[in-house]
């Protein structure tokens, strides 16, 4: 991003990123277009702070419990899906990789936590 969004982006950014969460684990979405949907979301927006000013900063611990979720679907199962071919392989398995089955499960229970409503 150029210019980190106001407060009132980043909530629509964060409902808009939670329904496409909840729609994937209701299977509305298959979780393959959802990734591509989804595009990384945490990390696109700088979620973790890196790219923030002070005015940033505050909107970012203002909207701390709405991007919460986020962050743990980013580093707990995002970044460790693999494709079903790889997650057979021995290498990717016990490098902490797994295929979309498992990453359905762990996406579906960050999806019962996520807050509703805007912050």
């Amino acid at each position: 991003m150029d210019t980190y969004p106001s407060e009132s982006e980043l909530v629509a950014a964060l409902d808009r990123h939670d329904e496409l969460v909840r729609l994937c684990a209701a299977g509305r979405l298959p979780f393959w277009d959802f990734c591509a949907e989804y595009d990384s979301f945490y990390w696109a927006y700088a979620l973790d702070g890196h790219e923030s000013d002070q005015a940033g900063l505050a909107i970012l611990d203002k909207l701390a419990v709405r991007i919460a979720p986020h962050q743990h679907l980013a580093e707990t199962v995002l970044a460790n899906v693999c494709s079903d071919t790889h997650a057979e392989k021995g290498s990717y398995g016990r490098s902490g990789r797994f295929g979309p089955e498992e990453a359905m499960v762990r996406l579906k229970v960050i999806a019962t936590g996520l807050p509703r409503g805007e912050a």
